[in-house]
């Protein structure tokens, strides 16, 4: 099943053609969703700690995350969930439930925009240039890239990892560590997946 979710919204499909409405948790801005461990979890932007999730996609309950912050993007991987934001933090959690606090070792501010997983790693990129790694969503690494412009996405996919940026940028690592810079034109590009 595919879940979509957007400002009070959620809308399921079998097959990505017939789409069906359903009653989200609550009317508030659902930035992204997951899916991981039997269950569907999306997070909030308004308000700030708000998070819904669902073992069906069509019945969803409301929770909260340990902070209050503008929540982006959540990746899961490694039998956790990761949510980052655009105020620098990041929450984990085994279930969806149960949320705790990461405190990152960033020597940068990160606006965090999006989080992936793959390769046994998280990525986690910002709007001002920085690039984040974790190999267990906890203990976070900044990460040298060959340049910083406004990141807006990070995937996974056959076997790398691909960022892209507001500005046309791009760059490319196999292990989340060691990135390669190309760029996709003149016109940037806002997401990205495999």
């Amino acid at each position: 099943m595919f879940v979509a979710v957007g400002q009070g919204v959620v809308q399921t499909s079998p097959n990505g053609s017939t789409w069906t409405n359903r009653t989200a948790a609550g009317s508030y801005d659902w930035n992204s969703v997951a899916y991981g461990g039997g269950k569907f979890v999306a997070v909030a932007a308004d308000p700030s700690d708000q998070i819904m999730t669902s073992s069906d996609g069509i019945n969803w309950s409301l929770g909260s995350v340990s902070v209050s912050a503008f929540w982006v993007s959540i990746a899961y991987g490694g039998g956790k969930f990761v949510a980052v934001s655009t105020t620098g933090d990041i929450v984990t959690s085994p279930d969806g439930t149960t949320w705790t606090n990461v405190t990152t070792a960033s020597t940068q501010a990160h606006a965090f925009h999006s989080v992936s997983y793959g390769g046994g790693k998280f990525v986690a990129v910002g709007t001002d240039g920085g690039v984040m790694t974790s190999s267990d969503g906890i203990t976070w690494t900044d990460v040298t890239v060959p340049v910083s412009p406004t990141w807006t996405e990070v995937t996974y996919g056959g076997g790398k990892f691909v960022v892209v940026s507001a500005e046309g940028d791009v760059i490319t690592s196999t292990d989340g560590i060691t990135w390669s810079h190309t760029t996709a034109g003149t016109i940037g590009a806002i997401s990205v997946t495999y």
